[in-house]
């Protein structure tokens, strides 16, 4: 029939696809770090290498930051919806065991939307300057 899909044939695009996607991982030569946590590693070229839920691209430090926000793990896992609670408690321990690490990374990032934000406010002020 036109315009129906072959489930089959989908399964095994996607497969093929999976096959290629894992292929030029190796090819790139991306290596993971598992840790002591199960749900987190470290992946060369992901997030500078810094930890994060595996299968995901959200870094432990992103995860500490929303709950120093306020954001419960329940919130979390409603605005992420790959993760789950299990994943973002794991992230917290991984936090509490290496606080020194996380809290770096947390200080350069402030550092950065900080100079981000002088950036911005010079350059709108070197315009506002020129009317």
């Amino acid at each position: 029939m036109t315009g129906q899909v072959n489930v089959q044939q989908l399964h095994t695009e996607l497969s093929e696809i999976k096959a290629l996607l894992y292929g030029l991982k190796e090819t790139v030569g991306l290596s993971r770090v598992r840790t002591e946590h199960p749900h987190i590693i470290r992946v060369e070229g992901v997030c500078g290498g810094r930890p994060i839920v595996a299968g995901t691209r959200i870094s432990v430090r992103t995860l500490v930051e929303r709950t120093r926000l306020g954001d419960s793990p329940e919130q979390i896992v409603a605005d992420y919806p790959p993760l789950t609670l299990a994943q973002v408690y794991d992230a917290l321990s991984y936090y509490h065991e290496h606080k020194a690490e996380i809290e770096s990374e947390i200080a350069a990032n402030e550092e950065a939307l900080a100079w981000v934000a002088f950036w911005h406010a010079e350059r709108y002020n070197w315009r506002r300057a020129r009317r």
